[in-house]
């Protein structure tokens, strides 16, 4: 029993060797569609994968079809190849279409003629009429373009093309039809028999082109005549950019004159407040515009409606001259001022010496302080001051640095005069008196205003007056 499991064994391994060890057919087209009147040609490459060597027939057994081969028999040793060349004619009336025509190939043992092995191999041949334009055309198209567009960016429109059938599209137009006219593009294609090919159209639309929803005609042409239309559905998208502001400024001594220019450059009608940023002294001197603060900072605003492209122009003035006239009227106003004031200064104050136990005012020292504000000498000087009704002047007190010219009295009360004949540039002098009151004063005491009369030139006089000193107890 086991000699006979090891023979079944070793035949078994024997028949596995022998199908693995098969000869390999390989068949490379060269040249396979053709017309009736041509010939297609392929590469046959035969290969011994046997461990013997073996002598090849190749060949052809279809009546309607010529079957050439270059090397129709050879022999090959083991791990050898060979490649041949087969040429393929049609004999026969054929119609267009693909056709496979068996080629054979046997192996056999050198000095016998009986094949050991035969293959079959098929070549593939695809017929074309040698009139090809008895075929209507047949394209198919794909459209490749973004359907959302910005105006503002350049676009690209791909179109992939396929010819369906044996018909030579040569110099076939393909244009696109559109309401926008920079779409408008066309090109001429060469299309072969069941080729492809991928045409590309570079577009840059108009930047205020309207949005809205637009249709691409895809319009293909051969001889004059129009052969398939595609459609293709886009939309032009708004843009609501802020409007650009162009300055120009014109300075002509101290007056600045400036010229916006406002566009939009948006592709609809929109509605934006412009503001031009400004100083604060700008602000101040800028007329016929608003101005506002926002965060501190100044700026002129306008409220504007302009269509797509539109540009409008405002012009202000900035004149700076207003406040050099101020200062120059400040300067001489301070000059007029200066030249109207008197030479001469007096100013009252008062304390008080003695007060109630509740607080009330019954006698007061008053200060008259004289200054010369001027450098020249100044001559024939009258201080007057009038005591009011309600206190009287101490008269057994002494009455100060300068003795009195006259104590009066009148409807406004005591009136007491000081006389100087001069006094020098510069010059101080100070004069005191006491007064006290009638009734002890509870609440504000006034003093009235000092008078000083001086002597002017041509005999004229000048007045000064001092200041009004209110006391409070």
């Amino acid at each position: 029993m086991r000699w006979r499991f090891f023979i079944a064994l070793v035949l078994l391994v024997l028949s596995s060797s022998f199908v693995l060890a098969q000869s390999t057919i390989d068949v490379t087209p060269l040249d396979y569609q053709i017309t009736t009147a041509e010939e297609a040609s392929f590469e046959v490459t035969v290969s011994n994968t046997e461990n013997v060597t073996r002598v090849y027939t190749l060949y052809g057994l279809d009546a309607v079809w010529g079957v050439d081969v270059a090397d129709r028999k050879f022999s090959l040793n083991p791990e050898q190849s060979k490649t041949t060349t087969v040429r393929v004619k049609p004999l026969g009336p054929f119609q267009p279409s693909t056709y496979a025509i068996k080629l054979y190939v046997d192996a056999s043992t050198p000095g016998d003629t009986a094949p050991v092995e035969r293959y079959q191999r098929d070549l593939t041949v695809v017929l074309y009429p040698e009139q090809p334009v008895e075929y209507l055309p047949s394209i198919g198209v794909t459209v490749d373009v973004n359907e959302k567009i910005s105006p503002r960016n350049p676009l690209s429109i791909k179109l992939f093309l396929e010819n369906r059938n044996p018909l030579n599209l040569a110099g076939m137009t393909v244009r696109i039809e559109s309401d926008i006219p920079e779409f408008a593009q066309d090109a001429v294609v060469d299309l072969p028999p069941r080729e492809q090919k991928t045409v590309e159209f570079s577009i840059t639309p108009n930047p205020y082109q309207q949005p809205r929803e637009y249709t691409l005609f895809f319009v293909f042409e051969r001889n004059g005549e129009t052969i398939k239309v595609v459609e293709k559905k886009i939309e032009i998208l708004p843009l609501l950019p802020g409007f650009r502001v162009e300055p120009i400024e014109e300075t002509i001594f101290l007056k600045k004159f400036t010229q916006v220019r406002i566009t939009n450059e948006g592709n609809v009608l929109n509605t934006q407040d412009v503001k031009v940023p400004v100083s604060l002294p700008a602000a101040l001197f800028t007329s016929g515009v608003d101005v506002g603060s926002e965060q501190g900072r100044f700026y002129l605003h306008w409220s504007l409606a302009l269509r797509p492209n539109e540009s409008t122009t405002i012009e202000y003035v900035t004149n700076y001259r207003i406040l050099l006239y101020i200062i120059v009227l400040l300067a001489l106003f301070g000059l007029f001022y200066w030249a109207v004031q008197p030479p001469v200064q007096v100013r009252k104050h008062a304390v008080a010496v003695k007060a109630g136990e509740d607080g009330t005012l019954s006698e007061l020292k008053v200060t008259l302080e004289v200054r010369n504000r001027s450098r020249r000498q100044l001559k024939n000087i009258v201080v007057t001051d009038i005591v009011p009704s309600i206190a009287n002047v101490t008269k057994n007190l002494e009455l100060g640095t300068l003795k009195p010219l006259e104590i009066k009295e009148t409807h406004r009360g005591t009136k007491i005069s000081w006389s100087l004949p001069e006094l020098d540039g510069h010059e101080h002098r100070i004069i005191t008196y006491a007064l006290r009151t009638k009734l002890n004063v509870l609440g504000d005491f006034s003093l009235p205003r000092a008078t000083i009369e001086y002597g002017k030139r041509r005999g004229k006089v000048g007045k000064a007056y001092s200041n009004i000193f209110r006391l409070s107890s």
